[in-house]
């Protein structure tokens, strides 16, 4: 299949940020642990963590890596395993994380949010033969433990005290593991194969059905490390001029926190303040004590900083990068967040499958509100038809991706790889399932998950857009628009709103109606409005708008039955 011209002479060459290239360099020899390796060398008495006050520099942090990863070797953990963890942020994490790949292991992160039973479901279906797990999880750990076929548990307590959990045959401590090697692992010998062994298998958010695990080689996760390199290069050396500092808020069992936060921090020789939650007093405390210059999120976080109580009187102007990933930032908090820091923001996508990141638009960038910028060095995009035929500039359709970042396949699903996968051009493409378009210049606009369109009287209307209004009205913090059956119209279009705490009370739904009806198209406005306390998000912080249709349907069915 010919490729258009767009995609041929990289139509966004000549639009890039600064300090961003067309192409880079990637080398194919170079692992996840390499990286880590170098940034503990250079970085040495630098700190590299901050948890609640302890500083941890990235000798120690190499030096504990490395006893730890003496430890599971005695445990008989080799090449090739499978290990999940299953732990919050915390210094733990990366040390687990890092003695895990130097070993050659793949890696299999989950939710501290999940309950056991969906933590069994992914430890089953990506065959993990070891578990590291916070102590506190040990109930939900029990109510699945026999289904799992497991060969050691760790168990971590991240204050350092010992565990309550008595240790067994197959129950050890980590406290236990470090102590018993007081003894550095001088080298990590394993002969790692960065293009074809796995470093970890991310699973997908689940937004529809059971989730999937892409498996991300060493090489994927490093060629994003360093496409996401050019941006933190330039950041320290004309821009933020000087060291990184972060606020880690991101979840680090996910692809996003891992690629941006965790490992960036050896690449770039940054500090970082870690936050095993959203917790938003220590957050503010941290900016107004701390001066922290970096800020790496997804939408819902920055809407809550902006409307929680604690920031009114907050000077925010040290964040001079924050970036938001994850889903499409609303145009309103996006000039809200530069009003109260006087900075833009930038814009990032990403997906699982591409180790997370596809595109930036740094806050340097020419800024085009609604776009997630262009594409990150050694990257195409394209949108296209139902057909797989390519769509010129300017036309809505899929978005595909192709790079070195992109997922080697999902983990045992060869029917959803022959659905997600295709060739052109004499590239492999992946499908995104976002329904976008590009401009002449090469930025992309989200449109909406191309599942989530609704098909009211046969016009196609996209939640995001209805969103995008609603947030301009002073009253909402927080909505999601959905489709739900109807006999007539085919879909009916449904608002749930989070008021904000002044408007509680204030404001009906029939007004809000009302507000929408004068401010769009009449087939797109929501005919149907419900004020509720929270909406269902993946732990990443992304809306499900499949979870609230599911209700919805649900409660629809009972009706009419009853």
């Amino acid at each position: 299949m010919e490729l258009p011209d767009y995609i041929k002479n990289r139509t966004w060459k000549d639009y890039l940020p600064e300090g961003i290239t067309l192409e880079i360099d990637i080398p194919e020899d170079l692992s996840l642990i390499d990286l880590f390796e170098k940034g503990a060398k250079e970085y040495g008495d630098k700190v590299s963590i901050d948890y609640f006050g302890r500083e941890f520099t990235f000798k120690e942090m190499d030096n504990l890596t490395r006893r730890l990863a003496q430890g599971l070797l005695k445990l008989g953990v080799k090449k090739g395993d499978v290990i999940s963890l299953w732990l919050p942020n915390s210094p733990h994490f990366s040390i687990c994380y890092f003695a895990a790949l130097g070993l050659g292991t793949t890696l299999t992160a989950i939710s501290p949010l999940f309950a056991g039973r969906e933590m069994a479901y992914q430890i089953k279906d990506s065959g993990a033969k070891y578990l590291i797990m916070i102590d506190r999880f040990i109930k939900e750990f029990k109510k699945v433990e026999d289904q799992l076929a497991l060969e050691k548990i760790i168990i971590v307590n991240v204050a350092g005290e010992i565990p309550d959990v008595p240790e067994t045959t197959k129950i050890i401590h980590y406290n236990t593991l470090l102590e018993q090697n007081p003894e550095t692992l001088t080298a990590f010998k394993v002969n790692i194969n960065p293009k074809e062994d796995i470093a970890v298998i991310q699973y997908t958010g689940g937004t529809t059905g059971d989730p999937k695990g892409a498996c991300l080689s060493h090489h994927n996760i490093v060629a994003n490390i360093l496409q996401m390199q050019q941006i933190s290069n330039y950041m320290k050396e004309a821009y933020i001029k000087g060291d990184l500092v972060n606020i880690c808020i991101l979840p680090w069992y996910h692809i996003y926190g891992q690629t941006c936060e965790l490992i960036q921090g050896p690449m770039t020789g940054g500090k970082g303040f870690i936050f095993p939650t959203f917790d938003i007093p220590r957050i503010i405390e941290t900016i107004k004590e701390k001066k922290p210059n970096t800020l790496l999120g997804v939408p819902t976080m920055f809407i809550h900083l902006l409307n929680s109580p604690l920031s009114k009187d907050v000077d925010f102007s040290c964040l001079k990068y924050t970036n938001v990933g994850a889903s499409a930032m609303p145009i309103e908090i996006a000039k809200e967040w530069e009003r109260k820091t006087g900075f833009p923001l930038g814009e990032g996508y990403g997906l699982s499958e591409t180790s997370p990141t596809v595109t930036n638009s740094p806050p340097w960038a020419k800024k085009k509100l609604g776009s997630c910028g262009v594409p990150v060095a050694s990257t195409l995009c394209g949108i296209i038809d139902e057909n797989l035929n390519f769509l010129p500039i300017g036309e809505s359709g899929e978005l595909v991706v192709a790079g070195p970042q992109v997922m080697v396949g999902y983990h045992n699903r060869p029917e959803e790889n022959k659905k997600v996968f295709f060739e052109a051009g004499g590239f492999r493409w992946l499908r995104t399932g976002d329904f976008a378009k590009m401009d002449e210049e090469g930025y992309i606009f989200l449109i909406d998950r191309i599942k989530d369109m609704i098909k009211y009287k046969g016009h196609s209307v996209y939640p995001r857009e209805i969103e995008e209004v609603l947030y301009e009205h002073p009253a909402i913090q927080e909505c999601a628009v959905i489709g739900i059956k109807d006999p007539e119209r085919g879909e009916n279009i449904m608002a749930h709103i989070i008021l904000k705490k002044e408007y509680k009370g204030k404001i009906t739904e029939q007004e809000i109606i009302y507000w929408s009806r004068e401010q769009m198209a009449a087939y797109k406005y929501p005919r149907i409005v419900k004020f509720v306390r929270s909406l269902p998000k993946s732990a990443v912080g992304k809306v499900l708008r499949r979870i609230i249709r599911d209700k919805e349907a649900k409660k629809a069915e009972k009706e009419s039955s009853g």
